[in-house]
């Protein structure tokens, strides 16, 4: 990491020798000892505790916060915004929100819009583009700057995956309810992740598909949703990357990931032990999409997933389906009087 950065970042000159001790040779300590200690390194543990800002934020910040987001960033993911996104309201912050299908781009970028490909934002873009964010921007801070104006709605707008547009008072919403898929009960294909698909028979994918959620009506999913697996280690690492589909058209609706260590959540590692039984107990990005009345849910399993890293260990992880295996659903009901309108050019590149 630290040498990648250092090669990408410098002019190659007389200068660049002041870098060459913290990029370089401290690279050289933290790669082995973190591969080869895991949760024992106490420099990465410092590492990422110098690099974390939100509860910083939190803590001493005294300001408003107007939080944008692409549900289909990437680079920046939805799960550094949420949970935080109501944290900071919890403690008292006036906080807004823009929340379109774009990837990392600005909500008025157009151009980079028009680049997203079906189950990406694709289905959005003929109304994702916000040409009205820099007026909304400059309203902001005309406020809480210099306290001209009136003062903004504290709302999140966002944006489901088919591009239509609502007022929610937070995101993700408070007054969602929860539907629980017993994964037992769905079908299967493959019985792990990870290794060689020849080694340990099995496959190195594993499929999950369960029927349809509702017969009658749409499905509006808006939030985290949660993936509780059972599964069996054969050795300290590895991880699970989970694609979720519509499972009628295969359009993918969202994803999650995991290394095996953190298998119960939060920031610490564990210890996991060949043959050790355990429950991963995973957490999508944030998804905010319509499923059609009379479709399921698609669940593909595999070691890792487009833009992520490849696992340290390519350890096969057994997926032992059961009734402790659930994937629960966050889903709202709205009338459409939140819904709006977002002006769009006709020149635009996502009219054409």
């Amino acid at each position: 990491m630290h040498m990648n950065y250092f090669s990408s970042t410098v002019d190659y000159n007389a200068e660049d020798m002041d870098n060459i001790c913290p990029d370089i040779i401290e690279g050289f300590f933290a790669g082995p000892v973190t591969y080869g200690m895991g949760e024992l390194d106490p420099y990465m543990s410092n590492y990422y505790e110098e690099r974390e800002h939100i509860s910083k934020a939190i803590n001493n910040y005294q300001g408003s916060v107007y939080w944008v987001q692409g549900m289909q960033d990437w680079n920046v993911d939805p799960h550094q915004v949420f949970p935080s996104y109501q944290q900071f309201r919890d403690q008292g912050f006036e906080v807004r929100g823009m929340l379109g299908q774009w990837e990392h781009n600005y909500p008025d970028q157009w151009s980079k819009h028009n680049a997203q490909d079906s189950g990406y934002g694709g289905e959005a873009i003929h109304n994702m583009t916000r040409w009205d964010w820099a007026q909304d921007l400059f309203e902001w801070f005309e406020y809480y700057l210099k306290g001209v104006g009136p003062k903004p709605d504290l709302v999140a707008q966002i944006q489901r995956n088919d591009g239509q547009w609502r007022i929610e008072e937070t995101w993700p919403p408070q007054d969602a309810e929860w539907l629980t898929l017993d994964l037992s009960e769905c079908s299967q294909t493959g019985t792990r992740v990870g290794g060689s698909s020849v080694i340990g028979g099995g496959l190195s994918t594993v499929t999950i598909e369960c029927g349809t959620l509702d017969e009658q009506l749409d499905t509006l999913i808006s939030g985290l949703l949660t993936l509780h697996l059972d599964v069996t280690a054969t050795m300290d690492g590895g991880q699970i990357f989970v694609e979720m589909q519509d499972a009628e058209t295969g359009m993918r609706l969202g994803h999650a990931t995991m290394d095996l260590r953190y298998h119960a959540g939060g920031y610490e590692p564990q210890t996991v032990i060949s043959g050790q039984e355990i429950v991963m107990m995973m957490e999508f990005q944030g998804i905010d999409a319509i499923l059609l009345a009379g479709h399921g849910i698609r669940l593909i399993m595999t070691s890792t997933g487009e833009d992520y890293l490849a696992p340290v260990c390519s350890c096969p992880i057994h997926i032992m389906i059961d009734d402790s295996s659930t994937l629960s659903i966050p889903h709202i009901d709205r009338n459409g009087s939140m819904e709006f309108i977002t002006p769009q050019s006709e020149e635009a590149a996502n009219n054409q």
